[in-house]
């Protein structure tokens, strides 16, 4: 069956269209409508992007975190591309109507890969780049805890999305706030990739690693806490 670019942009729903960043409305999700046409022109599955995405964001982290130069820009660009692509297998998906647990499985797999990539790539090209005043590996450090905490954060909301289906025997609706806000504007979907290239260009990666380590060992900690207070609120 073959889809046209009307199909494509009329797939994103009002609600899916308010929950998404300021960044994917402007500058991923008008991109990533092109490359969705010729990945379903192409015949490629929505799982198959997913699985190229993840390539795409592990060769870019690596290239971003231990080369110089063209090579390290063309990781930051690697990042960007992945971003799209995250757009796209979902376009895809809605397009076709063809969802099923392993797509989203795949979906959050890719999420899970593509932030522990990048935020331990920031880490070491921080490291590299001169990083803090202090001793040696702790821009190392920081990537992997902020990669951590991430994980944390994002592995919590998913357990209370469980809980609340399971709970109230449906899906639990996307929230537009808080956890969700953060990963949508702020993350590598969002404007990390743009941070990344301005550290990078004027010299402050150390102070956008500083940034994502508070940002996500703060934002673990509030996550946490307002999700503890909903479950016990909701009688368990």
């Amino acid at each position: 069956m073959k889809y046209t670019m009307k199909d494509i942009t009329n797939s994103l729903s009002p609600e899916k269209r308010r929950t998404n960043g300021y960044w994917d409305r402007l500058v991923v999700r008008p991109v990533s409508y092109p490359v969705t046409w010729l990945a379903l022109a192409c015949g490629l599955s929505p799982n198959a992007v997913t699985w190229i995405s993840v390539f795409v964001v592990i060769t870019g982290s690596a290239l971003f975190a231990i080369t110089n130069g063209i090579p390290q820009w063309a990781g930051i660009g690697a990042l960007f591309i992945f971003s799209v692509l995250d757009a796209v297998d979902g376009n895809m998906a809605r397009t076709t109507k063809k969802f099923n647990p392993w797509g989203s499985w795949t979906d959050a797999a890719g999420g899970y890969i593509a932030y522990t990539a990048t935020l331990l790539a920031l880490g070491i090209a921080a490291e590299r780049a001169g990083g803090f005043y202090g001793p040696a590996g702790l821009c190392i450090f920081l990537g992997g805890f902020s990669s951590a905490a991430n994980m944390l954060m994002r592995a919590c909301v998913q357990s209370h999305r469980s809980f609340q289906t399971a709970l109230e025997g449906a899906p639990a609706k996307t929230s537009a706030s808080g956890e969700k806000w953060i990963s949508e504007n702020l993350g590598i979907t969002g404007i990390m990739d743009a941070l990344l290239a301005l550290g990078l260009a004027f010299h402050f990666l150390h102070w956008v690693l500083c940034f994502y380590t508070l940002l996500y060992g703060l934002g673990s900690v509030w996550v946490i806490l307002k999700l503890a207070l909903k479950t016990k609120n909701s009688g368990r």
